[in-house]
Formats: C-alpha cells, structure tokens, sequence
C-alpha cells in the first residue's frame, strides 16, 4: 500500500510552517480548484451531541452562548458549507440529542450535508433487515450492528417508556426468532453468498454473527434492557427511523455517500478503484442515487459488500478493495487532488496522509465522551476541518495546542499524469 504519513514537523505551529507534505504531490496548479464556499467537515460524531455542540461553537457556526436546546446559527454558520462526515451513531452518550441537534440547525436553513457512515448504515440495516426474516442475504443484519447499538435502544426505550406496553406480547422464544437469523442460517448463507464473498469472507461473516448475537444480548442487559424491553425499543426506533412520518426519517432520506468541494471529494472512509471509474463517468449525482435507491429499496446485501459500501467502510486494509495509482490517476484526471474522510481513528487531531499521490485528510479525533474515556483521555472533545474560499484549510482540535494550517500553494508541484 502506497502510503506516507506526513512528518510532525510538517505542521503549522504559528511560526510559520505549514502542513505540508514532506513529498512532491502530483497536480496540476491550473486545474486546482479552490471551494465554492466556506465548507466545514465534522465527522465521527457518535451521539455526543455536547462534542458537537463545542465543535460548532470552536467553527464560529453558532453563537457562543446557545445551548443544546436552543442552537443559534451565527451569519458565518449560514453562508457555510456543513459537511457531517458519517457515524453520527452509536457508543453514546446522546443519539436523540445528537439528532435533534443537526435538526435543528436544517430548521434555521444551515447548509447541511449528511453522509453515509458505517455505524450508520448498519443500524439502518438492521432495522431494515427484520422485513428479511426469509432472506438468508440479509436477514443477519439486525445482529451485524452489535452492542454498540445497545446503549441507543436503551436510550430509545427510556425515553418514550410511557408510550411502550410494559406486557410482554411475545414470548422470549419469539422474540428472538423475530430479531436473529434462524439456525439454518450459516449454511445457507455460505450457500447464497458463493461467487458474491470469497470464502474468507463467507466465515469471517459466520463467525462475527455467531459472537454479535450473545455480545448484543448481554450489551442490552447491562444497559437493564429485558428481552421484551428490547423488542419495544426495536420497534419504536422502526417507526422513528423508518416510518415515513417518523420524528427521525428525514436522516436517512437526507444520507448521501459523497460529496465535493473545489478539488476535496468528502466521504466517510474512502475511495477504490472501482467507485473512482464510476465517479469519472457518472458523476457523485450518480452514485448517489445509486446510494439512495440501495437503501430505500433495502438491497443491503449488495450495499454493504460493493464498492459503494466501501466508501463508508474502508481501511485501505489488505482485504479491501484496492485503491491503486490508476485509481488515483482518474480521480486527478476530473479534478479531485485530495480526499476528506473520518473513520479511521487518530490522536492529536487530524492528520494528512498522501496514498498514490492523493492527499488525503483524515479527520477523526475520537472527539465522543465514550471514545476518550476509554482511552483515558481526560480533556471535552471538538473538533472542525475548515476548508475556505481562499484555498487554506484550517484544522482545530481540542488535542493539539495549536491549530494546523494547510496551504495547496505550497505544494511542490508534479507533472499531474
């Protein structure tokens, strides 16, 4: 895998140096694009609503004093560009808050992108998958999202009890064939799958969604969820999420797989070769119907194992699929030098990255109170990527002292082909 990380010393530290790479990057300065608008990237947000709040106040989107209930975009806040890169749920602490939040600011008329993260996508999935009971495919997806989608149901359950039965109508047998994929299920998915997952990985799907299923159970009971409390929650977030007239559809109405700003292309993990070749021809209109259409229609097999899955998916791991220097060549050859992504997780805020002679902004700060307490970070996460009109980016985050600055006319420039 052809990829270099830039030099600590590359970063600017207010005396002048600039986040640069410490290699030549191959682009063309005349087809350098510069963003329309101020656009500002906030990724892996993962339902701490607070983190986000600080975020948008470290950005100037909104004014310094307005709380969580009562979000106040500045005039800055809406002439912006806001580019929510992916995961806005899971681990916790605040899903609903979180949304309402973002809600909020689409209310006031904010400039408001979503994309498509893997947490998202896979609790969306899951609730999806319970029309699939019959549909070997699909129908381990409510088991695929794991326990970290606990901590959510606990919280959908809690906070619309009232209006949940508190009778079990089911009994725990039944429960549990509604929600898992019946025994049968490993073999005649490795049947179905043949030819679509190489066998690699037909069992490591096996074998995840042996684990995910007792993981799931005794995630939701450390969280005091029952058995049939589950079942409630379950339903309540299927009306929230996918009920046309739920108080939470417009999320995943609104989910787009990619978007782009002068020559950044943002999306929530990163590209290959083969979603590159359908960018060229297509178009990200394209792909994002093509997104959309997946999702509504509940293709989520085909979704989450294609190339468009890797969008959100991808690690640039061995066992993904491959981003190559033609790749790389194609995505220059319309525009696109450098790619803005969250996902993969970093310490002292964002880094930049140059695979293939790409650029590439990773931005995921473990910014959420449940990240960094687990890593025994002690500090209140935020965190913004700000791409401006004049072509510097600007990288704040509340783990690095001083801001990064990047500036594309200091690129040492190559020939771009």
């Amino acid at each position: 895998m052809n990829t270099q990380r830039l030099a600590s010393n590359d970063f600017y530290s207010g005396n002048g140096l600039c986040w640069t790479p410490s290699q030549a990057v191959a682009f063309d300065q005349n087809t350098w694009q510069k963003p329309a608008e101020d656009t500002v990237f906030f990724c892996d947000l993962h339902a701490d609503a607070h983190a986000f709040l600080r975020s948008l106040k470290a950005s100037f989107l909104v004014s310094q004093t307005c709380t969580l209930e009562q979000p106040e975009l500045t005039t800055q806040g809406q002439t912006t560009q806001i580019f929510i890169g992916g995961d806005c749920f899971d681990k916790g602490p605040s899903n609903l808050a979180l949304l309402n939040l973002l809600n909020a600011l689409r209310l006031q008329g904010a400039k408001l992108t979503l994309l498509a993260g893997n947490h998202d996508i896979r609790f969306y999935a899951g609730l999806l998958s319970l029309d699939f009971a019959d549909n070997p495919r699909q129908s381990h997806f409510f088991t695929r999202m794991g326990r970290k989608t606990a901590a959510l149901f606990a919280e959908i359950y809690q906070h619309y009890a009232q209006e949940l039965p508190s009778e079990p109508t089911l009994s725990e047998a039944q429960i549990a064939a509604y929600l898992f994929p019946r025994q049968d299920w490993p073999d005649v998915f490795a049947r179905v799958a043949k030819g679509l997952l190489s066998q690699r990985q037909i069992d490591k799907e096996i074998r995840t969604i042996q684990f995910k299923q007792t993981d799931f159970l005794s995630a939701c009971q450390s969280h005091g969820l029952s058995t049939t409390q589950i079942y409630w929650a379950v339903q309540k977030a299927r009306q929230l999420f996918v009920d046309p007239n739920g108080a939470y559809h417009w999320f995943f109405k609104e989910l787009k797989l990619m978007t782009r700003s002068g020559s950044y292309l943002f999306c929530h993990a990163g590209l290959d070769d083969q979603v590159i070749q359908q960018l060229k021809h297509h178009g990200i209109d394209h792909l994002n119907q093509r997104f959309q259409q997946q999702l509504t229609q509940g293709n989520l097999f085909e979704l989450y194992y294609n190339e468009l899955g890797n969008v959100f998916r991808t690690k640039y791991r061995n066992t993904d699929k491959p981003l190559t220097q033609n790749g790389a060549r194609s995505l220059k050859e319309i525009g696109i030098y450098a790619i803005v992504n969250g996902h993969r997780s970093h310490e002292n805020g964002q880094q930049l990255f140059v695979r293939h002679g790409l650029l590439n902004f990773e931005c995921d700060t473990q910014l959420n109170a449940n990240c960094r307490q687990k890593r025994n970070i002690k500090t209140l996460g935020y965190s913004a990527t700000i791409f401006y009109q004049s072509g510097l980016v600007k990288a704040i985050s509340s783990d690095t002292a001083e801001t990064k600055m990047f500036d594309p006319k200091r690129l040492r420039p190559l020939p771009a082909f």
